[in-house]
């Protein structure tokens, strides 16, 4: 299912998050909680095709999204409706977390 998550670059942010409801993952390579994070994102991104996007941006190769949106730590997850940030989350959360904040957005 890795591959219903987009990988985001500086100059795709904007329009990937404009419509819908989108999370997207700050994260690094080198961070254990990314990495810890990663299956339940996986199945997020099966369990939500076609009804919200799951995406991921490298804070290395892209700082500045990560400086245009105020992220200091990683992993950070933010929650977007239509271009407009409704939530934010820090550290490894439990795929039940991911999704009960999904479907508050959904409905």
């Amino acid at each position: 299912m890795a591959d219903a998550i987009i990988e985001l670059a500086d100059d795709a942010f904007a329009a990937e998050v404009a419509t819908g409801v989108t999370l997207v993952e700050f994260y690094g390579t080198y961070c254990p909680s990314c990495r810890l994070l990663e299956p339940a994102l996986d199945r997020i991104a099966g369990t939500y095709r076609g009804r919200a996007k799951i995406a991921r941006i490298n804070v290395d190769e892209y700082a500045g999204a990560a400086v245009d949106h105020m992220v200091s730590d990683i992993p950070t997850l933010v929650f977007y409706r239509d271009g407009a940030e409704e939530g934010r989350m820090f550290g490894a959360q439990k795929e039940e977390t991911l999704a009960a904040e999904l479907e508050r957005l959904l409905a």
